[in-house]
């Protein structure tokens, strides 16, 4: 699940799913997505998980999906994240399974905050894949419990200036107890970056310090009190450390517990607030052309459009699999030259970047060719 380890609600199931609300069966990028929100609070600022690892494929603002996000996974399969409010992962960047790429938010066309998750067999096929196996998924029920990455274990870059305080208690395995904090594994901040996070303590302990001073009490819940840490980050880039400890009264309830940070440049995500509306125009193979085993793969696109230069990839998807047949990588030309291809149907596709890294629409219609 691409959601912190905890259970979380499902407001619209895939479609024809069974769930109390779904999605809509008209249009393949809904036909298996799945609304996610949280039991607890607003979704807005939680933080958006890797499902696995992959290449950062797409970013970008849509009209109907708002922020997108979209990874490339090993097999070819793609993940898709809509809505968010935030993104953190630069184009093209390999991420991991688990690492933080951006925060759930409601643009582009929501009513609300939540995170439209949905998956592709390919970034070509105008298909989705069914959400089996995703950890523990109760669609009917409108529920799911996500395995992913803890609380505990997470690396948070660039973090939105409040963070839900209820997302620390969502995992907290094994118990706090004494003077145990529960904290995130990273914290990656900007310089000057200004932030209030969400800390967690054993539910007996009565107040939490911070280099000596008082912090101020959330909430009280039933496996710890939450208390909110303001931090501001140096200009200077470095390691930064202080202190936190717990107290019960006016008594130490435990030893000094550091939480570090570091302050580095964010990565660039400026692709990320904008998108292009050019498709090219196939020219060769014709489409449902037979062509023997190396195709050359050519297109139009005038050489004035916005952005200009313009940069183009080709994506070749076959009948053995839905990872990549061929991969052209980001280039300049109007025509490529594919490899050999065993025989069968294909389907190919040309995105476009222009000179600020805004991408076109990943949805419009591939092309056709059979290998003889």
């Amino acid at each position: 699940m691409p959601l912190p380890a905890g259970k979380w609600a499902i407001s619209r199931g895939p479609c024809d799913s069974g769930a109390p609300f779904d999605h809509d069966c008209g249009y393949y990028e809904e036909r298996c997505a799945l609304d996610l929100v949280s039991l607890a609070g607003s979704m807005e600022d939680v933080p958006v998980l890797a499902p696995q690892a992959g290449e950062v494929f797409f970013e970008g603002t849509r009209n109907d999906g708002g922020m997108t996000l979209m990874v490339r996974h090993a097999d070819g399969r793609v993940s898709d994240f809509m809505h968010l409010a935030r993104v953190v992962v630069a184009p093209d960047e390999w991420v991991e399974q688990g690492q933080v790429i951006g925060y759930a938010g409601s643009t582009g066309s929501s009513g609300h905050p939540h995170l439209h998750f949905v998956v592709q067999p390919s970034a070509v096929e105008r298909e989705c894949l069914d959400l089996k196996g995703l950890d523990e998924l109760h669609i009917d029920q409108g529920w799911a419990v996500s395995k992913n990455r803890a609380w505990r274990d997470l690396t948070l870059p660039d973090p939105p200036a409040l963070l839900p305080s209820w997302l620390p208690t969502l995992s907290i395995t094994p118990a706090l107890s004494g003077g145990q904090v529960l904290l995130p594994a990273r914290l990656w901040l900007t310089p000057g970056q200004v932030l209030t996070l969400p800390v967690v303590t054993a539910s007996g302990t009565d107040g939490l310090t911070l280099n000596g001073f008082g912090l101020k009490l959330a909430a009280r819940e039933p496996d710890g009190n939450v208390f909110t840490l303001p931090i501001a980050a140096p200009v200077a880039p470095g390691v930064y450390t202080q202190t936190l400890q717990a107290m019960v009264g006016a008594r130490v309830a435990g030893p000094w517990v550091p939480i570090s940070y570091t302050v580095r440049a964010a990565s660039d995500t400026s692709a990320a607030q904008g998108i292009i509306r050019i498709n090219p125009q196939f020219l060769s193979p014709g489409n449902w052309a037979r062509v023997r085993g190396a195709p050359r793969l050519c297109w139009r696109e005038e050489p004035t459009a916005s952005g200009a230069p313009l940069r183009y990839r080709v994506l070749v998807v076959g009948p053995a699999s839905s990872a990549a047949a061929a991969d052209s990588g980001w280039i300049s030309a109007t025509c490529w030259q594919a490899p050999d291809l065993k025989s069968g149907l294909y389907q190919w596709k040309v995105f476009v970047r222009d000179d600020r890294g805004y991408m076109n629409r990943t949805n419009q219609r591939p092309q056709v060719f059979a290998v003889r």
